[in-house]
């Protein structure tokens, strides 16, 4: 990532300015149907990346591209806004932290879930049902497999992380031990 600040700024920004579902996903599909064309088009991502072509052609060039897919008048604008400050090799850093602002921005609170082994579908929906009781509001979980955790799992909100893992007693457990 570039500037890990200014990715936010333009995350939050495009995250804020999309105001429903359907909405988000058909502007996020479409930018990440375009970072996709730029990261595979190696003439395309050169040219546009180029600091000596002139800027009105690369608008050009995008403007021609994003017509013929006939996107969301929002996806275009966000597009060449990245262009025109020189910016349109943040786009992928903007797709990976846009579904999160946009949860952020919709008050719907995001949990990162890791564990040893996939949970089954009873064990994801009572672990949801815990944390919309502590939130009291829906949440959304993202899951994944950890092996190091031996056992158990780890929750993580943004910097708070809960920790219920066997390697996570282990090493507290340690800890206690070489206080003493």
């Amino acid at each position: 990532m570039k500037n890990p600040t200014l990715v936010k700024r333009y995350v939050e920004g495009l995250a804020a300015a999309l105001h429903s579902p359907a909405e988000f996903d058909a502007v996020s599909g479409e930018l990440a149907a375009f970072a996709s064309l730029l990261r595979d088009n190696d003439e395309l991502h050169s040219s546009l990346l180029r600091p000596f072509l002139n800027p009105a052609k690369k608008a050009r060039i995008i403007r021609t591209i994003l017509e013929s897919q006939n996107v969301d008048p929002k996806t275009s604008r966000f597009v060449l806004l990245l262009l025109q400050h020189r910016r349109l090799e943040i786009l992928p850093s903007v797709l990976a932290g846009l579904p999160n602002a946009w949860r952020d921005c919709r008050g719907l609170p995001s949990f990162e879930v890791r564990s040893v082994v996939a949970l089954d579908a009873g064990q994801r929906a009572a672990l949801e049902s815990e944390l919309e009781h502590l939130e009291k509001r829906p949440v959304h979980c993202e899951y994944g497999i950890d092996p190091a955790l031996v056992g158990g799992l780890t929750v993580r909100q943004g910097n708070c992380v809960y920790d219920v893992s066997l390697k996570g007693q282990l090493e507290r457990l340690k800890d206690t031990i070489s206080e003493r």
